[in-house]
């Protein structure tokens, strides 16, 4: 099995970014690239998508995330042109933006590609006609950005991904999560946490909204995130803390409240066994830098 790093396409490492159009009139051989992703858009033709030893005939207006350590390659193809779209995730910089509370961008960015390694693949987003149309559009402007280097062309380039991955996720919003299979099921309870995390969750509540009993959600929930439904939410409250205490000045007490804990002292444990320091000495550290 071949490994294919980001550096094999882009040198630039404070840019993590690369697109590119392709037609492949032979098999592709399996690979993975362990430190990017890979948005795929099929753009005519169909083939063989094989992932970890599954096949699934994939076709024009399919798109997909493949993440890194996933196995993949080509077989069949007939006519089949692509656009691949690679990046780190870190280039998104979601942080501060609301798209992360979307079921779409949840089901398509984050969950399918770890449904793709432990689930039968099954295409997340098959774009009808009209939606086609203004996806090719937009991965074309990418594209000619991207390769033309025009003033500013970095920016744009972000910019217009960031649009591409906002329409995308909006698209993949209106598809039936009822109706979806394994991990996806898991993205409107994914997307709520995003949004509430502040807030007391019931995991009752979460599981309802994935169509799952509690069991299932918090096993599917461990196969995809590596943790229990708390911890996940534990670790957005401390990284929130983190961005606040290090670019406001709000009192501990405020910031832990605002984090969704009443007690400050249990906040101030969990922040230390994070980051090894109290939020009081993190913020000291960090203004002295």
């Amino acid at each position: 099995m071949f490994n294919m790093p980001l550096e094999a396409f882009t040198q630039d490492e404070s840019y993590p970014f690369y697109i590119q159009f392709g037609e492949h009139t032979e098999d592709l051989y399996l690979h993975t690239h362990d430190d990017f992703c890979e948005l795929v858009v099929v753009l005519s033709g169909q083939a063989d998508h094989i992932l970890d030893g599954e096949y699934c005939r994939i076709k024009q207006g399919d798109v997909f995330v493949i993440s890194g350590k996933t196995e993949h390659g080509y077989k069949n193809p007939v006519n089949f042109h692509i656009c691949n779209i690679m990046f780190r995730m870190s280039f998104l910089n979601l942080s501060d933006m609301d798209i992360s509370g979307s079921a779409g961008f949840q089901a398509l960015f984050v969950l399918e590609p770890h449904q793709s390694r432990n689930y039968e693949f099954q295409s997340c987003l098959r774009l009808l006609s009209k939606d086609f149309d203004e996806v090719n559009r937009l991965i074309h402007k990418i594209h000619a950005e991207y390769t033309e280097h025009k003033t500013g062309w970095k920016t744009l380039v972000k910019a217009e991904f960031l649009q591409l991955v906002v329409m995308l996720s909006r698209l993949c919003e209106y598809e039936s999560f009822e109706e979806s299979t394994g991990l996806v099921k898991l993205a409107p309870a994914i997307a709520y946490i995003e949004q509430h995390y502040q807030e007391k969750l019931s995991v009752a509540e979460l599981a309802e909204m994935s169509y799952y009993s509690e069991r299932q959600f918090i096993r599917l929930f461990k196969a995809a995130f590596g943790c229990l439904p708390v911890q996940y939410i534990t670790r957005l409250r401390i990284n929130n803390a983190r961005e606040l205490l290090i670019n406001t000045q709000l009192p501990v007490t405020e910031i832990a409240q605002r984090c969704g804990y009443s007690d400050s002292s249990y906040f101030s444990k969990l922040f230390q066994r994070e980051y090894g320091a109290s939020p009081r000495d993190f913020r000291k550290y960090e203004n002295n830098r």
